[in-house]
């Protein structure tokens, strides 16, 4: 080999040693590991929220397996939400959030600054969050953008379940190529190192101790935290729980069928739901079978592309969606509704509801897998605990599990040792919280929990479905008493004062689609509503009229006859109804305020049944009948002069249409 050969070979193996260095060492970065990096925020801020003020955002890099500290790093994204309190405890609440794949940022600072939230008002200390290594805003990302593609390619297809579970398997497939191709190491996204993330997070930022919340996998990922890292806890928080001890998956046809259950019998205990929907159990059943005889189309819009599809709905999609539902506390109220207007093809509520399930780009599938699989997928499908439970969900539980062995012996994932099975043991503080209605962590689990924790405090409530905290002011109350003292039990009284949901039914609902157009600004669903508003206008107006006719009389000197008594109590009939009308419209659009602050899933349905709302809506036809009676009256008795006479009658005509405006709306119904 000649020199010049010789150099340029030298140069070659230069250039690729440098470039194989930059691929396989990403790691080697400014930023040491374990050393928090502050930062512009990585996602869209809260309507409300301030950065530097409300929020403090950054970077955490880890070592990709924790083992090696001096191998490659990942970088966590994490978000300090601030408290307001003067006197802030120096113990910040940290939070996990579930899935495993949620994005806790995504999450939570959505509900943080949401207009009702009670929580970041209620807590004197700081709320820490970040996303867990592989979801949304950490890097690497493991969300697979595949599975999103078949969603929006397939939605309107009517496909078989062998059709869509190929379909499905092979989205997988292509994720989890590209995840390879680009260097992600899949066996590195586990709980373990997940939990050695959160101790290496609380060092970074300065903590002795922290509070550690977890919510559904959040509350797995809380129990290696606790058996790992005991030393930075101050006190745990599982809410919504998932026992190390128990293959969950195994479980969930189980506590589905466990949660249906509670939900029929809640419904029949209740006199209004018992009565409106006798044979609720049966109408689902039957809803899902028609369905899959006979899909049904569900005309939806993709909230971030604005792109409208006519979606298939089966009725395996629909017990799906059902599922899905009841993990929502606000929606338990509305379940059986929901479920008796499937029955008459009824979607429009689904309508809103299916797009926030299949358009969620916030959940990353791959750190899901990555997970499931390294921990959760030793089982075979005899394993699976199907008997006694309700055909649809044995069905769907039977094909669910068969799904996640496919994917996990696609994923490929290195298994953890089986000590991430064992129960955890520890004298740690834990306020344990679960619900009634949880289809997928019964409050039985808190129980087995608890029972290897010798500081539990444990709860469950009435009526909630997957989380408490955040979606019942009793457990927001609990938990800022748990914080203040955790060595000692909360005050539990108020979860005696929820007797269970108040379900949406005549006895509750005054059902009226106007509601539901105000929330979903349907313009077409609002002109019942333009009409009592235009009508009222019309009405008001004797408010100006009157006046500037008796201002008119005095400036020109002129003298109006005195007025009988009729004359006079028919003014005060239209001034009455008007002020009615004013009423009714200020009620209803602070109602719809209130319900929508509140997440209060009744905002689809109609306005709440009370004594004053019923009073109020028969006042107007009650008013707009006497106007009518003294239009007549007037006319016979010359009260006034033609012209007075034709403008009276017009008022009457007002009224009447603000009566039938009402009705169009059907209040009345």
């Amino acid at each position: 080999m000649n020199t010049v050969t010789s150099r340029l070979a030298l140069l070659w193996i230069i250039v690729l040693v440098a470039t194989t260095l930059s691929v396989a060492l990403p790691a080697r970065a400014a930023t040491a590991t374990g050393v928090f990096q502050p930062d512009a925020c990585m996602f869209e801020l809260p309507a409300g929220a301030v950065e530097g003020r409300d929020l403090e955002c950054g970077w955490l890099r880890v070592p990709k397996r924790h083992a090696q500290p001096e191998g490659p790093s990942i970088r966590l994204a994490v978000a300090i939400v601030r408290s307001r309190a003067s006197d802030r405890k120096p113990d910040p609440l940290v939070m996990l959030q579930g899935g495993p794949g949620g994005s806790t940022i995504d999450t939570y600072t959505k509900i943080l600054f949401s207009p009702g939230s009670r929580l970041r008002d209620m807590l004197d200390r700081d709320i820490v969050l970040f996303d867990q290594r592989g979801t949304l805003y950490s890097e690497p990302s493991l969300v697979c953008r595949e599975q999103m593609d078949l969603v929006a390619r397939t939605i309107e297809q009517r496909l078989t379940y062998e059709e869509a579970d190929r379909l499905s398997l092979n989205a997988a497939g292509a994720c989890r190529m590209r995840l390879v191709r680009e260097g992600i190491d899949l066996s590195a996204f586990n709980s373990i190192e997940n939990a050695a993330d959160v101790a290496a997070l609380a060092r970074a930022l300065g903590y002795e101790k922290i509070n550690l919340y977890g919510v559904s996998y959040g509350t797995l990922l809380a129990q290696h935290v606790m058996r790992d890292h005991p030393d930075i806890l101050r006190s745990v928080i599982l809410d919504a729980v998932v026992p190390t001890s128990v293959n969950y998956l195994l479980e969930v046809p189980r506590s589905q069928d466990r949660a249906y259950t509670e939900l029929f019998n809640a419904c029949a205990a209740d006199a209004g739901c018992r009565a409106a929907y006798p044979n609720l159990e049966q109408s689902l059943i039957a809803t899902i079978e028609r369905l899959n005889r006979e899909p049904a189309r569900v005309p939806i819009t993709d909230n971030k592309t604005g792109r409208r599809y006519n979606a298939v709905l089966d009725g395996d999609s629909f017990a799906s969606v059902m599922f899905q539902i009841m993990y929502s506390s606000s929606f338990i109220p509305a379940i059986p509704r929901i479920i008796d207007d499937a029955t008459r093809n009824d979607f429009r509520v689904l309508a809103q509801v299916i797009p926030l399930i299949v358009f969620d780009r916030s959940f990353s599938l791959g750190m899901h897998y990555a997970v499931i699989c390294a921990e959760d997928a030793d089982f075979s499908l005899k394993d699976a605990r199907l008997e006694g439970v309700r055909p649809f969900i044995a069905r769907d539980g039977q094909r669910s599990l068969k799904e996640y062995l496919e994917r996990c012996n696609l994923w490929q994932v290195n298994q953890l040792d089986p000590v991430v099975d064992e129960p955890v043991y520890s004298d740690i503080p834990t306020l344990v919280l679960s619900g009634r209605f949880d289809p997928i962590t019964p409050p039985e689990f808190g129980d087995v929990v608890a029972r290897t924790l010798s500081r539990a405090y444990v709860y469950a409530f009435p009526d909630t479905g997957h989380a408490a905290v955040g979606s019942s002011a009793c457990a927001d109350t609990m938990l800022k008493a748990f914080l203040d003292n955790p060595l000692q039990p909360p005050d539990s009284s108020c979860i005696a004062e929820s007797a269970g949901p108040r379900f949406i039914s005549p006895e509750t609902v005054i059902f009226t689609p106007i509601t539901f157009a105000l929330a979903t600004l349907d313009a077409n669903g609002l002109t019942p509503l333009g009409a009592f508003v235009g009508a009222l206008i019309l009405l008001l107006s004797a408010w100006i009229v009157w006046p500037l006719g008796w201002l008119l009389r005095v400036i020109s000197g002129g003298q109006a006859p005195p007025p009988s008594v009729g004359a006079a109590i028919a003014r005060w009939l239209v001034v009455l109804a008007g002020a009615t009308g004013i009423v009714f419209v200020v009620i209803v659009l602070a109602t719809i305020v209130q319900m929508a602050v509140a997440n209060d899933v009744m905002i689809f349905y109609g306005l709440p049944r009370s004594t004053a709302m019923l009073a109020l809506i028969w006042t107007m036809p009650a008013l707009a009948l006497a106007v009518v009676i003294c239009t007549t009256l007037s006319w016979a008795h010359e009260w006034w002069s033609g012209i007075g006479r034709a403008y009276y009658s017009l008022l009457a005509l007002s009224a009447l249409g603000c009566a039938a405006a009402l009705a169009w709306m059907g209040v009345y119904g």
